[in-house]
């Protein structure tokens, strides 16, 4: 008779079990690594559009400082022309940051803009450091926060979105300025990528007016 070999049954049991914990493992990874991928893509859209956005606010202010009033200039005295309609310094500053940033008549975004369709942004600050009368003229719809010290033509300005809250922002400018110049301020959000929150954007600029001899 053939001698009947003992076989030594397979434990499917274990094998299972390990199975079963190396697939949960690599979820947990999985999910893991999703969500820092979620992360890291939401910061570098904030990057990004916080930094478009600055660099049209850059130019609204940039083009409002060269709206010159000439018959004032004719006169001997640096200032931007705040009276015009149409040419105004606050013509020309909602002019450029509206084309750049893709927004309509009412300061909502339109579809080429970088931020979410009909979100609206607030000018918060739209000033105008009138330098040869040492005052600050608010070319906005709204109160100023902003005060200047014309003995040494600072200026200072402070913003707070969503105050008392876990979304609280706070912008500050204090900044000597030469010659006529153009402070603004504006608010809008970043909108989050997923599951992220959204992040509200408060964003300053200001922009000098200086003749240099030569």
């Amino acid at each position: 008779m053939e001698e009947v070999k003992n076989m030594t049954k397979p434990k499917i049991l274990g094998n299972e079990r390990g199975g079963i914990a190396v697939m949960v493992m690599s979820l947990i990874a999985m999910v893991f690594c999703i969500t820092v991928f979620v992360v890291v893509l939401d910061y570098i859209m904030l990057y990004k559009d916080q930094n478009k956005i600055k660099n049209d606010l850059n130019r609204a202010v940039h083009a409002a400082s060269l709206s010159i009033d000439e018959l004032q200039l004719s006169k001997g005295f640096l200032r931007l022309d705040t009276t015009t309609p149409g040419t105004r310094a606050q013509d020309m500053f909602y002019r450029y940051l509206r084309s750049n940033m893709g927004l309509d008549d009412t300061n909502k975004a339109i579809e080429s803009s970088v931020i979410p369709l009909n979100t609206t942004v607030n000018i918060n600050e739209l000033l105008y450091v009138d330098w040869e009368s040492r005052v600050l003229v608010n070319m906005n719809s709204s109160p100023t926060s902003c005060t200047l010290d014309s003995s040494i033509y600072k200026v200072s300005c402070e913003v707070t979105l969503n105050g008392g809250t876990a979304t609280q922002i706070t912008r500050t400018i204090n900044q000597t300025v030469i010659g006529p110049s153009v402070v603004a301020i504006i608010s809008t959000f970043h909108e989050g990528v997923g599951s992220m929150n959204n992040e509200p954007l408060l964003i300053p600029a200001v922009q000098e007016v200086i003749f240099r001899k030569r």
